[in-house]
């Protein structure tokens, strides 16, 4: 095949650029392939189910504190049986982490989240098992169904099925009788562990201000969101209303806080759903999906540009052997397939390649950053298909421009003269131009790196009005009940420990407690977010008063007393807030400054801290000393105390990073693949670099001859590029402010972009551009110059 041989005699005619233009072609494809598997993962996520468009999640809001993506228990039997567009209904309660054993097994297996399902579950999501058989009527008392990845934890390289697992602190024993089948598509549903409901669970349930389980619906073939919605509101009006003790009109009470409204998300929507409160897990970003799409294109374009420019700047050797062929009789169009068939092998060599790269690439994602971006990509899957589909039109992309470029100068002149081929001034513009566009997206995403990176940083140092760090939280310290006082006696009495408090609520929690406020100059009752505490909060949490004084447990007056932030005295429309009356006998007694107990992405509202004694979490303040030690401690004693249940243990700072997970995921993916674009374009510029001192070997050979210094002649090879390099800057500075912004403008507290900004950008690429013209220039003027003069 004459284009494989061509290829293989440029290998070994010229090795340097043939390497450094398939290298960058290989990494173009598979860092590109990969963000573009990503989006599309992420854009499909839950359309694998059989009949998604028909299959859709029931929220509800009451009190004006939802959205929540769980709804009320007895909902699921109304709609089977009552509402004509629904076939059937399913629902999921639990997802709280669980130990589970094998066997007799001592050691419990943790970060195990179950989900118990109902009868329906397997008709409406449609799973599949790799090994047992899923019940289609759903499992059976004592049944249990495993993800791969559990079954692997759990059983090592054993067969699951018929084996028990003894799940919860009362060890019930299930028989696994399926592990479900590993799926690369993205689904809002992680099932690690099925466990039944128990019969009648929701028998007998009329409160519909209490929701707690996630409830799904598969509408019949010829049912629509719009009757079911329909329904809904008829449920509201007919049932709800009625039992609601509203003393005003029907449309008076829906339009108040106090009603209960129904939210049909439709299964494919749910990912990127508004946020929903207590969501089974955590919501996509669209955001960071867009960008990464973005970034995938521009990489591929880096990698595109850098074959064209390395191509053309070799365009004198190629334009004679076109202008010999034309010569012989050769059309163009002949020689343009011919080119582009060179193109296209080029860049299937670059996707065998990639092949591998793709592994690495995903590897050092997962390594540099902990988390994985889209799992393994399963080697022959249609993934791979599309990868080859990718490589074929990268390779028509990349050739188009040099085949029409080479086979469009006259015969004659390509055969005399090199003037109107790689040192042309037509073909020297068009290459600054492309090399002024890697510029613009190197020196673009460079840009978005640190305005990112700084928002995170600003983010995690902002002061939220109470002390973030070395807080340790024990959650579940009210399963100990009447010890759980003699637990935390136990825990102050260690050197590490500063503080402690039990409360019900702690900043940026999954706990969601709000009552009703009525000052006396209010007519109308509002709902404000509400923490339960004891009197050692505000110590422990080094909150910070300023007017009035705290809790005492010692009066008694305290249990009818609260504590305000600076936000709800101004909601509440108090202008002496100490001594005021709320609700028509709570006395006001302090206010704290206010504090963040939510995103960044919002603004401080009013909060409300009232006396409780007792708490379901156990907040610990320490001072320092050896923290894993007193962890060691905390969690060995934690044992003694409550041998069942290991104590689910976190930091407070850990609350406010899950809540700016998307943020600190979207800053680590574009930083990664920022790199690989600088190496890229580092890739091209060693490229141009190199066939720029070839090309002017004797001008530099005769420069030194003559005296030149060596700063002379980097000056005189540098200039073009830093020129080029300003130019972008120029052009991609304004456009990534811009976007910047906008991205900035979805928190409520944020960074401002500043002059450093810019500088702390373009240093690094002039720093990056200097080091590689310097590396390779000095290694061409360590040669002998008279040498280079011989050189033809």
């Amino acid at each position: 095949m004459k284009e494989l041989s061509h290829t293989l005699r440029n290998f070994r005619k010229y090795p340097a650029f043939s390497v450094i233009n398939l290298g960058g072609l290989s990494i173009g494809i598979a860092a590109s392939f990969i963000l573009l598997i990503y989006s599309r993962r992420e854009l499909n996520c839950d359309r694998h189910f059989r009949d998604a468009d028909r299959i859709a999640r029931i929220g509800t809001d009451f009190f004006g504190m939802g959205p929540f993506a769980v709804s009320q228990r007895q909902l699921p039997a109304l709609l089977q049986a009552s509402c004509k567009d629904v076939e059937y209904t399913t629902s999921i309660t639990g997802n709280d982490e669980t130990p589970v054993r094998t066997g007799a097994q001592e050691r419990a297996f943790t970060g195990i989240f179950p989900y118990y399902i109902d009868a329906s579950f397997f008709k409406v999501f449609s799973y599949k098992a790799s090994a047992g058989i899923l019940p289609s009527a759903g499992l059976a008392p004592g049944e249990t169904a495993l993800s791969a990845s559990n079954a692997r934890k759990l059983f090592g390289k054993e067969n699951p099925i018929g084996r028990t697992l003894l799940v919860g602190k009362e060890m019930t024993p299930y028989k696994v009788v399926a592990v479900l089948e590993e799926e690369f598509n993205r689904s809002h549903l992680e099932p690690q562990l099925l466990l039944p409901q128990p019969p009648a669970a929701n028998a007998g349930l009329t409160n519909w201000m209490s929701a707690a389980q996630y409830n799904y619906v598969k509408l019949r073939p010829q049912g629509s969101p719009e009757g079911l919605r329909t329904w809904l509101e008829t449920l509201r009006e007919r049932l709800i209303y009625p039992t609601s003790g509203a003393t005003t009109s029907y449309a008076a009470w829906a339009a108040s806080n106090r009603a209960v409204s129904f939210i049909v998300q439709p299964l494919t929507e749910i990912h990127f759903e508004a946020d929903m409160k207590f969501d089974i897990s955590p919501r996509g970003n669209i955001t960071q999906v867009k960008l990464l799409s973005a970034i995938s294109i521009l990489l591929i374009a880096l990698a595109i540009i850098n074959y064209i420019n390395l191509v053309t700047a070799r365009a004198s050797t190629r334009a004679k052997e076109m202008g010999l062929k034309k010569t012989f009789g050769a059309s163009r169009t002949r020689l343009v397939r011919q080119i582009l068939k060179e193109s296209i092998l080029f860049s299937t060599l670059a996707m065998v390649i990639s092949c591998g790269l793709i592994q690495a690439i995903l590897y050092l994602y997962q390594y540099s950053t902990g988390v994985t971006l889209t799992g393994p990509i399963p080697f022959l899957s249609s993934n791979y298909l599309g990868l080859i589909l990718f490589s074929l039109v990268v390779g028509i992309l990349a050739g188009l421009y040099p085949a029409f470029y080479l086979t469009a100068l006259q015969p004659l002149t390509a055969i005399r003269t090199t003037a109107a081929t790689g040192s042309g001034k037509g073909n020297a513009g068009i290459r600054n131009g492309l090399v002024t566009l890697q510029f613009v997206i190197a020196t673009g995403l460079v840009f978005l790196s640190f305005v990112v990176y700084s928002q995170l940083r600003y983010m995690k140092n902002k002061d939220k009005g109470f002390q973030t760090e070395g807080i340790v939280l024990v959650e579940n310290i009210g399963d100990m009940k009447s010890r759980a006082a003699a637990f935390r006696q136990m825990v102050e009495q260690q050197s590490q420990v500063a503080s402690t408090s039990f409360c019900q609520r702690t900043p940026a929690g999954s706990n969601l407690f709000m009552h009703s406020y009525r000052s006396l100059s209010m007519t109308k009752d509002m709902n404000i977010q509400t923490f339960p505490v004891d009197d050692r909060y505000i110590g422990t949490m080094e909150m910070r008063l300023s007017d009035g004084r705290n809790f005492n447990k010692q009066m008694l007056s305290d249990t009818n007393s609260l504590i305000l932030n600076e936000s709800a005295v101004a909601a509440l429309g108090l202008f002496k807030p100490v001594g005021s009356i709320i609700n028509g006998s709570e006395r006001v007694i302090g206010v704290v400054k206010d504090f963040n107990y939510a995103s960044l992405h919002e603004k401080i509202a009013p909060a409300i801290l009232r006396f409780s004694p007792e708490g379901g979490t156990l907040a610990i303040r320490l001072r320092g000393g050896n923290t894993a030690a007193f962890l060691d401690w905390l969690n060995k004693t934690g044992k003694e105390f409550q041998p069942e249940t290991p104590l689910a243990i976190r930091f407070l700072d850990d609350n406010f990073a899950r809540l700016a997970e998307k943020e600190r995921l979207l800053g680590q993916a574009i930083t990664f693949f920022t790199i690989l674009a600088i190496v890229l374009a580092t890739l091209g510029l060693i490229g141009l670099t190199l066939f720029t001192i070839e090309r002017r070997l004797k001008e530099i050979g005769i420069r030194k001859v003559l005296g030149a210094q060596n700063i002379n002649i980097l000056r005189i090879l540098s200039t073009r590029i830093i020129r080029l390099a300003t130019i972008a800057a120029a052009i991609s500075l304004p456009v990534s402010w811009w976007l910047a912004n906008r991205w900035l403008d979805n928190f409520a507290y944020r960074i401002t972009i500043t002059p450093l900004t810019f500088l702390l950008t373009v240093l690094p690429i002039l720093v990056l551009i200097l080091s590689t013209i310097t590396l390779l220039t000095l290694r061409a003027l360590a040669g002998n110059p008279i040498k280079n003069l011989r050189t033809e």
